[in-house]
């Protein structure tokens, strides 16, 4: 029998995320940082992580404090026309 595998890849403050699951064999989030900020690397099995949502979020957290604040956004707001 073949084995169960999703993947999933997202982007995220320019890198790549790639979310692997295994079924009960278990999972993983691998990392891909844009060329210039190194090499890929994925969530350790040793850090207590109890579910693939929270992978993500340790993931997430760790790029924005390498990539620090986000820049702020400022919106403009349309013109109406109320004529």
């Amino acid at each position: 029998m073949p084995a169960f595998l999703v993947v999933q890849q997202r982007e995220y403050r320019q890198h790549r995320i790639e979310i692997i699951d295994r079924g009960r064999a278990g999972c993983a989030v691998v990392v891909h940082p844009p060329s210039s900020q190194g090499e890929p690397w994925k969530v350790s099995r040793e850090e207590p992580v109890p579910t693939l949502a929270d992978q993500l979020n340790q993931v997430k957290t760790r790029i924005d404090a390498a990539m620090g604040p986000r820049p702020t956004v400022h919106l403009r707001h349309a013109a109406r026309r109320d004529r």
